[in-house]
Order: C-alpha cells, then sequence, then structure tokens
C-alpha cells in the first residue's frame, strides 16, 4: 500500500487529542519536551506514535535521510512490553512495516525511509555508549536516575539532523522525581548547563483525554487525597511512594533568621566524593524544635578541601558535637600524607572531630517522621531554612524502598537526609535550656540556700 495523502492518513491513523497534538507541535520548536504529568494523559499512546511522524515526515521526506534510528525507552523490557510492544500488531498496520521480535525493533517500510523504532530498557545505560539515536523518548522517566538522562542525552545524535529531539514523559513519584521536577517545573538548571531554553513543561490530564471511559476518571475521583492531587491534578509536590508524606515546604521551611546566642549547635555529616558530601548545621530552641540553619553539598571535594570548608562556615560557633556514618571509621589503609587509616582519623587531624552515627536505620526514619509530623495545633519538629536548597529539594523526593518499605530507596539522592537521621540518632537533649532570669537566679538561690565553704563555715563565716 502507498500513502497518498501522507498529512492525512497521518491524522486520522494518530488520532491524536488536542492536547497530543500540541505536544507534537511542540517538539518541532524543544529539544527537551517534558509531556503528561498526571495519570490518564495519553502519554505513552504519544511516545508509541508520534516516531512515526518523525520517521517519515522529518526524515524521510524533509531531509531525504533512509534508516533512520530512534529510541522508545522503558526502564526493563517487561514495562517494554506492558506499554508499547504488544500493542503493535494492534495499532500499526502491517505495510507500514514490521516488527522484529529478536531486536525488538519496528522496521518502517524502506518505501517510506526504511526508519527504524528501537525499543530499549534503561537497566545499564552504558551499553549504549555506541549507539546513536536522532530521537530519544523515555517512558517513566522518574523511575531513572539523574546520571541516566545524563547519559543517554549523549546518544541524542544523528549524521545530517541539526536538532535532535528528547521527549519524557512521566506520572509523579520515582527516584527521578526531583530532578525531573527540578529541570521541566522548577527550572533549576546546573551552571553549565547549555540547552536550558530547550526544556519545556507541556501537562496533561485526565481529563485532556477524550478517550478515557468516565469510570477511569471516577476511579482517580475516588482516591485518597494525596493520591488524587498527584494522578488527578498533576500535584508534583505530592505522590505515590512519598517516604516523607508530612512534607509541606509552607510548613517546613522559613526563612533565615539570626540563631540566639544560647540555642545549641550542632553538626552532622555525610562523607562523599563520587557521590556527593553533605554537611548539615543545626539548632536546638528552648521548646525543643530543631532548626537546620545551613548546609553544605559539594562531588569531588577531597579531605582536605571539604574540611577546609566546613570549619570555614563553622566560624567561631561552638558544638556540642558532630556525628558523622560510622563507616568512615572503619580500617580503610593509609588514605592521606598526614597519616591515618580512616578517614575520621584524616579529618581529626585537621580539626574536624567526629562520633560515629547510630546504623540503627528504620529508627533513624522514624525519629524523622516525628519530628516531621504536625497538625492544626502542633508545629513540626524540624524546620530548614529555605536557603538549605538540596535539603528542600531532596526530601519530599525520598521514595520507599521496593523490597523493603519501612526504607528509604537507597538510589535516591538521600544525602541531607541520612545527615538529619544520624542527628536525630544522636541527639539526647530534649531542648536547650532557657537562661534564668535575675529574679529567678534569686529565687533559686532562696529555694537551695546559701552556699557552704568548709574552711569559713569552720570559723563561723557563711558565704
Amino acid at each position: 500500500m502507498r500513502i497518498l495523502n501522507w498529512r492525512k492518513w497521518w491524522q486520522k491513523w494518530a488520532n491524536f487529542t488536542e492536547k497530543q497534538k500540541e505536544a507534537e507541535r511542540l517538539v518541532d520548536f524543544y529539544d527537551y519536551l517534558f509531556y503528561g504529568g498526571a495519570g490518564g494523559g495519553g502519554k505513552s499512546y504519544f511516545l508509541r506514535k508520534y516516531p512515526i511522524k518523525f520517521l517519515i515526515e522529518n526524515c524521510w521526506h524533509r531531509l531525504k535521510l533512509k534508516g533512520v534510528r530512534v529510541g522508545i525507552f522503558c526502564e526493563d523490557y517487561p514495562a517494554l512490553w506492558d506499554r508499547h510492544i504488544c500493542r503493535i500488531p494492534y495499532e500499526f498496520p502491517n505495510w507500514l512495516g514490521e516488527y522484529r521480535s529478536m531486536s525488538h525493533e519496528f522496521a518502517v517500510s524502506p518505501e517510506y525511509g526504511g526508519g527504524v523504532i528501537c525499543f530499549r530498557n534503561l537497566d545499564d545505560p552504558s551499553k549504549y555508549a555506541s549507539a546513536d539515536f536522532a530521537l530519544i523518548e523515555v517512558d517513566e522517566l522518574t523511575k531513572n536516575p539523574r546520571e541516566t538522562f545524563h547519559f543517554i542525552r549523549m546518544r541524542k545524535r544523528w549524521a545530517g539532523i541539526q536538532r535532535t529531539k528528547f521527549v519524557g514523559a512521566s506520572n509523579p513519584g520515582g527516584i527521578g522525581h526531583g530532578w525531573v521536577q527540578d529541570l521541566w517545573m522548577r527550572r533549576k538548571f546546573d551552571p553549565n548547563e547549555q540547552e536550558a531554553s530547550q526544556f519545556f513543561f507541556l501537562p496533561a490530564k485526565a481529563t485532556d483525554n477524550p478517550h478515557l471511559d468516565a469510570s477511569y476518571l471516577k476511579t482517580l475521583d475516588s482516591l485518597p487525597e494525596k493520591l488524587r492531587k498527584a494522578y488527578r491534578d498533576g500535584n508534583w509536590d505530592i505522590f505515590a511512594g512519598q517516604y516523607f508524606t508530612e512534607w509541606d515546604s509552607s510548613i517546613h521551611t522559613c526563612h533565615p533568621f539570626p540563631i540566639p546566642a544560647g540555642w545549641k549547635k550542632f553538626r552532622s555529616y555525610d562523607h562523599g566524593y563520587e557521590n556527593p558530601a553533605c554537611c548539615k548545621w543545626y539548632a536546638l530552641d528552648y521548646e525543643g524544635r530543631v532548626y537546620v540553619y545551613r548546609e553544605l553539598y559539594v562531588r569531588g571535594y577531597t579531605i582536605d578541601k571539604i574540611s577546609e570548608e566546613i570549619l570555614r562556615l563553622s566560624g567561631d560557633e561552638n558544638y556540642e558535637w558532630s556525628v558523622c556514618d560510622s563507616s568512615i571509621f572503619a580500617q580503610t589503609g593509609i588514605i592521606d600524607r598526614k597519616g591515618g587509616s580512616t578517614i575520621a582519623e584524616a579529618f581529626a587531624r585537621r580539626g574536624l572531630l567526629f562520633i560515629p552515627s547510630s546504623k540503627r536505620r528504620i529508627d533513624g526514619w522514624n525519629l524523622m517522621h516525628q519530628y516531621l509530623y504536625w497538625d492544626e495545633v502542633k508545629k513540626p519538629k524540624l524546620i530548614h531554612f529555605n536557603t538549605c536548597y538540596n535539603s528542600v529539594r531532596t526530601l519530599p523526593a525520598l521514595i520507599h524502598d521496593d523490597k523493603n518499605p519501612e526504607d528509604v530507596n537507597t538510589r535516591c539522592e538521600d544525602h541531607p537526609e541520612d545527615c538529619d537521621r544520624y542527628f536525630l540518632m544522636a541527639l539526647h537533649e530534649t531542648r536547650t535550656p532557657k537562661p534564668l532570669t535575675d529574679i529567678e537566679k534569686k529565687l533559686q538561690l532562696r529555694r537551695e540556700g546559701p552556699v557552704l565553704d568548709f574552711n569559713t563555715f569552720y570559723r563561723g563565716e557563711i558565704v
């Protein structure tokens, strides 16, 4: 069969909703489109059908390129099968091309350019180190860490195509929830990001999809409040699998203020080099409330450099104690020229003395739940200055571990929260004692009586 009127055939076959048509237009203008953000918006359907237009119209008709390859990625092959591959025989006509099960590819017929849609998983992105794709689509992008995105975007290239494309889609939640929200919704980019202007978020909800049965909308309306806000309304501050559901940025953050001199202060540190290193500063008020008033979050710093930064930021402050991950006290061989066989000893030689943290992870997380809890009459006991950007960014994005729901998924970016856990498990003070006023001091002296000194008492004198 030969397509006599490509545009007419495409519109009828794709049968896109108005929102999907908008996404189709936006791909031409932006190189990094994120589509969806709620349940039922038609994300997977768009990802599956759009590559046909890209291969035939953009690559073959316009650029006269044949054999162009595009990739549809999911976290694993079962997900690829359930969301895409199983639908190919029913949605793609036989004359359009053939699905090659051995290579997990749909090859468009040569008379339409011979382009290839490659269905690939992301269990190990490094296996695509030598691959090229003119278009990369990732379904449920938030199921992947940020490193996967940066690695896979390097494969977005094709000779003869000046502007290759990336399209992501996802519901709220998953280990990548935080970084996806940062890039496409909050527009918080790394300083070296050269393509920030090419990132665009197009929200789509179930109400934008007229093909959905009314029963699905009723199901979304029937969900518990937090799930309903995430999947029906597309609220990315609340999502399924969120570990600290107590979090509310309007409640758990505050503007910086001068820490009163009498409040007890503490430090907590989570070591890292390839992974980020994090140090946080805490102040305990007179009511037992903890304020996180400073953070340091860096990657690739040596012990010398991280020590220098912690000491510089600490200034002349006095701390009750400083706690660190107990693993830095393990014997690791000689790690620096100043001597010492543990990381803790290396820090000590530079003026930073740490006590080892508790190894009871679950107990630490349970303490955090208690300190974050709040209601209409009770304020939370753990509050962050809103200048502690990384803490405020990562804490609400933590999710439950798949195998142990009581624990945090360790694939998440959890270094600031590890500091919190170390600190709370080491904290035995319930509050900073209030300083006594002059009247209170006199009353206390009267209750306790005069102070007696043996020598003066023996001489008949009372101090």
